[in-house]
């Protein structure tokens, strides 16, 4: 009895000098939490939940929105389907079109009612009948047999209704075949819009894009240069639409001044855009003689230049 009960003594000890040893040990472990925690932290910033939503309050109601990868569509469906913003517009990622399961989730998604009174106010004067049916005109047999891809020896001439577009030698990937059975099947009946990145330059459907504030749309007609759609370095630009999205829709620009910095530089070029369309939208209201206006978008636009670092980039 005495021997284990030393026995048990001494491993006591022991564990307790072990304990000792290791606390200074855990402790610098929570140092990098303390230090990193204010720039870690990413309590209160809502930017990426205010930019998804502005991307999709750029669309008209019941449009289809394509996007390219997963920084401008994860967003996109969180503002979708966790907080419910404009879940009338279909997000379709081109990259995931590719595969055979995305393209049956297009054709069996709901219709979601567009609530005009939770929508921005520049469309509330609009007639948007909602759609009867999927987006996509196909049986799901059909949907399977949307090739791989497509290799074109010569060109080839896509038409819908006014819209005609060559398309280059070269191979077309099933993700661009769907995107074109978007556009044989649903427009003009629904609008339809480019992500920044996801501009459709290889469907040779560039002549029929028009700039919207953060979104690219499908026009019917080659839109030409007058005193509503100006040609900017960025594409032809629709000035009056432009200017309400900015002025009276977005709220990323406020949240990333608030925030004050952008930390993931894989995905600057999301602020890199906002940045692009308000400083061409303040030089066209410059322009136009809008001084005041075009001051208030030029400082908002310097701001979040500093808040992305865009500045220490450029060097300026």
């Amino acid at each position: 009895m005495a021997t284990l009960a030393t026995s048990s003594s001494s491993g006591t000890r022991i564990s307790r000098m072990g304990w000792i040893l290791s606390a200074p040990i855990l402790l610098l472990a929570f140092v990098p939490f303390f230090a990193n925690h204010r720039a870690a932290s990413r309590a209160g910033q809502t930017f990426t939940r205010d930019w998804a939503a502005d991307l999709l309050n750029s669309v008209e109601p019941y449009g289809i929105l394509i996007t390219e990868g997963d920084n401008d569509t994860f967003p996109l469906w969180y503002a979708q389907e966790v907080e419910g913003i404009r879940k009338d517009v279909v997000v379709a990622c081109s990259c995931l079109l590719e595969t055979d399961w995305n393209v049956r989730d297009m054709i069996r998604r709901p219709i979601y009612p567009y609530d005009a009174a939770a929508g921005p106010a520049i469309y509330r004067n609009g007639v948007w009948p909602k759609p009867s049916g999927p987006p996509l005109h196909l049986t799901m047999a059909q949907a399977d047999a949307i090739p791989g891809y497509m290799e074109l020896q010569q060109p080839r001439v896509f038409e819908k209704d006014s819209i005609v577009a060559t398309i280059k030698p070269g191979i077309i990937s099933r993700g661009q075949l769907a995107v074109l059975q978007f556009i044989k099947d649903s427009f003009p009946a629904r609008p339809i819009y480019f992500s920044s990145r996801a501009t459709p330059d290889g469907l040779g459907l560039s002549s029929h894009i028009l700039t919207q504030g953060l979104a690219q749309k499908l026009v019917m007609r080659s839109p030409v240069p007058s005193g509503d759609t100006v040609n900017t370095p960025i594409g032809l630009l629709d000035l009056p639409r432009t200017r309400a999205l900015w002025t009276t829709v977005y709220r990323g620009p406020a949240a990333l001044i608030r925030e004050g910095q952008w930390v993931d530089r894989a995905s600057v070029g999301i602020p890199y855009h906002y940045v692009l369309v308000g400083y061409y939208l303040a030089s066209l209201l410059q322009h136009e003689g809008d001084q005041a206006e075009a001051a208030r978008v030029l400082i908002q636009v310097q701001e979040m230049a500093r808040a992305a670092g865009l500045d220490r980039q450029t060097g300026s």
